[in-house]
């Protein structure tokens, strides 16, 4: 779906062709641009949710009554899990 709208930008509004170098490169360009930008928005948005049950409050009295690398291993694990 998104490649057909892609092709029709980019070879029918802007003209270029399918076949130079030129048209086949601003095609892979705004095509990747968009899924990239699509899958940032998703996983921005899947972290924020998962954020929203991790209180910094709640986290700090989880690690609070840990040992010292009990407790660095899973803030390593809570970082890798919500990143942003």
């Amino acid at each position: 779906m998104w490649q057909q709208i892609v092709n029709y930008l980019v070879y029918n509004l802007i003209g270029l062709s399918p076949e130079s170098q030129l048209g086949s490169t601003v095609n892979f360009f705004i095509y990747d641009t968009v899924k990239i930008l699509l899958m940032l928005a998703l996983i921005i948005f899947i972290i924020a949710v998962l954020r929203s049950f991790f209180p910094p409050e709640k986290t700090k009295k989880i690690l609070g009554h840990k040992r010292k690398y009990i407790g660095n291993f899973i803030a390593a694990l809570m970082g890798i899990l919500t990143p942003f």
